[in-house]
């Protein structure tokens, strides 16, 4: 069937069956002896977000605008895709998108609903403001999440692995207070070797809703949060095996959340 009938057939469809078949088939997929699936008995799970190119038309174009810089636009409009991924299978769980100009962040707050108890969520930086934390703590979920350079925690009580504990604080509300939430902060040197030589080294602090050093030593969770890279590579293979490169063939964007 030729591209131009693939999305006649996606408009007489309609948006809600294309989406009930999604979620038939997203989820979890990992059994329990699964390698690389599950950590101390949690399932791990990672939010991370990207940008698809979609075709230049102007049905596209008045809802995902394009870049653009001091005086003109330029390439073609983008749509931001989070999704939240099982690592250790690399399948996609659930899945939000919209307008680049929205960032990662709100989209997976829509996520939200999927975890699950047992699992563990890895997160670059971006994911660590203390409301989207809690949002995960609030659905039992444990979280290991990058920090942006520009926190810098006060250390309450240092750990023997290093590692120490903290509060982070969220802006002041009326009857509310400051919305504290206790953190474990575990601060990592992480060097970088080209292939010309060059050596980069920089430090990393993640924060962890795990706080027993004993069950969860710091230097085994510095290990675990590179699993968060599957999901760049589960983008990677959208885009390279499903897209091949190509722009997203919908000209036709529907409304909807």
């Amino acid at each position: 069937m030729p591209p131009r009938s693939h999305g006649r057939a996606r408009r007489r469809l309609g948006a809600r069956l294309l989406r009930v078949l999604f979620e038939t088939l997203a989820g979890t997929v990992a059994a329990t002896t699964t390698p690389g699936a599950w950590w101390c008995g949690m399932r791990t799970v990672a939010f991370d977000g990207t940008s698809l190119q979609l075709p230049d038309r102007s049905p596209v174009t008045g809802r995902f605008p394009k870049r653009s810089g001091t005086e003109r636009e330029f390439g073609y409009p983008l749509m931001r895709l989070v999704t939240l991924v099982e690592t250790g299978t690399r399948a996609i769980i659930a899945a939000a998108f919209g307008p680049e100009s929205v960032g990662e962040r709100p989209y997976a707050t829509r996520l939200l609903g999927h975890l699950e108890a047992n699992m563990l969520v890895l997160a670059d930086a971006g994911f660590d403001a203390i409301g989207f934390l809690r949002g995960i703590q609030a659905t039992g979920t444990q979280f290991l999440v990058r920090s942006s350079a520009a926190r810098r925690p006060l250390v309450q009580d240092r750990l023997p692995d290093g590692s120490y504990l903290t509060r982070l604080s969220a802006p002041y509300r009326a009857r509310h207070g400051y919305g504290l939430l206790t953190v474990r902060v575990i601060e990592a040197w992480i060097t970088v070797t080209l292939a010309d030589g060059t050596v980069r080294r920089e430090q990393w602090r993640l924060v962890t809703s795990l706080l027993d050093h004993e069950r969860h030593p710091a230097d085994r969770l510095v290990t675990l949060y590179h699993e968060r890279w599957q999901a760049e590579t589960c983008y990677a293979s959208v885009k390279a095996a499903l897209l091949d490169g190509r722009v997203l063939r919908s000209g036709h964007p529907v409304d909807g959340p």
